[in-house]
This record gives structure tokens, sequence and C-alpha cells, in this order.
């Protein structure tokens, strides 16, 4: 039995929808139940979190379209979004903070984001947010017992196989610090003997999306 713990709907039309979901974090401990989200939607997986993430920093979603986005695989790892939405706290000019998100996100290969685009996809847009929770069938415990030898495997003494040890050359990552170029406009790439330095905007043509590219 599935029990919908919470619901949104953007749009009407469905037709042509695609499925898709994931684990969410409100999980009930010592239970033996899953909470997972169920989402249909007219764009792909990638495009819808990618919406969602646009509308969150541009404007506000609902409660539920919060949760959901922020249990989206990859998003709290996405060290650009999740400084940018601190960024957001502290930058009070957000014309210049869109500026240098773009900066950052063309030197990534990231397309830009502005307000037309937002208003563009939101046109297309369409979405049906479950959050669901239901029964996890218990595993059948292993008692032990087996029925004769044979059926613990083979019993023939084949070569015993050494691997050869690997060899693994460490490499300590380097860290963008992302903050400081939305909240200061300086930009190091966080390493002690890193310099700081401003990256120069390039002019770029922006393209916007079609219905049939989302």
């Amino acid at each position: 039995m599935v029990t919908i713990l919470a619901k949104s709907i953007k749009g009407k039309d469905l037709r042509g929808f695609r499925s898709f979901g994931w684990d969410s974090s409100n999980n009930l401990p010592e239970t033996a139940t899953k909470t997972f989200w169920q989402i249909r939607s007219n764009v792909h997986k990638f495009n819808f979190v990618e919406y969602l993430k646009m509308e969150y920093f541009f404007s506000s979603l609902s409660l539920t379209e919060t949760r959901c986005l922020f249990d989206a695989p990859n998003v709290l790892s996405d060290d650009l979004y999740v400084e940018l939405l601190l960024a957001k706290q502290q930058v009070e000019d957000k014309k210049l903070l869109l500026q240098r998100l773009n900066i950052l996100r063309t030197w990534l290969g990231k397309s830009e984001w502005d307000l037309n685009l937002l208003y563009t996809l939101k046109g297309n847009f369409r979405c049906e947010i479950l959050e669901c929770r239901s029964a996890i069938r218990t595993a059948t415990k292993f008692s032990g017992y087996v029925r004769n030898s044979s059926s613990v495997g083979s019993k023939s003494q084949g070569k015993i196989f050494i691997p050869e040890p690997e060899i693994v050359e460490w490499t300590k990552p380097v860290k963008i610090d992302f903050l400081r170029f939305l909240t200061v406009g300086e930009f190091t790439s966080g390493t002690p003997e890193s310099s700081f330095f401003t990256l120069m905007r390039a002019k770029s043509s922006k393209r916007l999306p079609n219905n049939s590219e989302l």
C-alpha cells in the first residue's frame, strides 16, 4: 500500500509526460517503510531539477517543491549552487550577483540564467510531484541449515590468485571558492599558493531553448 504524504501540481496538461523519481529524506526511523518522490513531467529529469533550481533562486517554491529539489541527486553536492544560495543572503545587489553567477556558469560550460529564460521555460513547464511512503517487504532470514554439502558450493581445489598490488598516485583535490567570487568578486582556486584575480566577462549570445529541447 502506498500513502501519498504531499502533492504539488504545476500546469494541467501532462500528456506525453515522463516519469522519474528519487528517495525522500522524510523517512520514519526503525520502520519497515520507505519514502520517495514520484514525479511526472513534460521535461527530462535533468531539466526538471535545473528548472526548480532556477525558480528557487529567482523567486520561490512551495515547501513540497523545495524538499523535492533538495532531495534530488547531486543538488546539495553542487558547490556552485549551494554557495550561490549562501551568497544571495549576503549580496544586496542581485543584478551584480547574477552577473557574477553567469561568469562562473559560462566558465564551467553551463548556460546562463536570467529572468527571461525562467519566464520562457515556465510557460511550457508541467509537473506533478508526489511524496509517497510504502511498506518494505521484510527479507527472509537465513537459518544456516543446508540440505547437503553440495549446497554450499564447489569443493574443487583451484589455484589461489594473489592480485598484484596497485600503485595509486594520490592528488589533493582543488576546491574552487565560488562563494568568494560571488560575494566580493575575487577568484581563487583555494590552494595556499594561489593568487587572487577577477574573471572577465566574455560576450556571449544567448539562445532560448524551444519546447522540444526541454
